[in-house]
């Protein structure tokens, strides 16, 4: 169980690092024009197809790069949340009950997963479902 002290330091850190998502998400938003634009073109018609190709790639780059940050902030706002409706129940892993830990809470403020579950899901099989958890000890295999 995280101290009052020890949530306050989660807290600062994922206000610290909500605020780091929303500058880059806001970075992203002042790069993105239209092709064109970003080329300096009147229209889209080159001289060659690939600065057509190599802008739609930046241009998807950005997008890319904008929604894992866009995760990321959902993440950041939920973990936020959790810590200020529950504050006794933010920190236990939401598979297993566990405390997730102080130094993974550091690490990783917006985790719901204590670090055991967290391999296991990351050891799923390559479709990417997980493991089934052991029930009673015994491996459900």
């Amino acid at each position: 169980m995280l101290t009052d002290g020890e949530r306050e330091q989660i807290e600062k850190l994922l206000r610290r690092e909500r605020a780091q998502v929303l500058d880059a998400i806001g970075h992203f938003e002042d790069t993105d024009q239209d092709l064109a634009e970003r080329a300096g073109e009147i229209s889209l018609y080159r001289t060659h197809p690939a600065d057509i190709g190599s802008e739609a790639q930046e241009k998807e780059k950005d997008f890319l790069l904008a929604s894992i940050e866009g995760r990321r902030l959902y993440q950041i706002d939920d973990a936020l949340r959790r810590l200020i409706d529950d504050p006794e129940g933010f920190g236990k892993c939401e598979r297993c009950g566990r405390d997730i830990g102080f130094a993974r809470l550091e690490v990783i403020p917006e985790t719901t997963l204590c670090a055991e579950d967290a391999q296991l899901l990351e050891s799923a099989d390559p479709e990417g479902a997980p493991r089934p958890r052991e029930a009673d000890g015994n491996a459900m295999e």
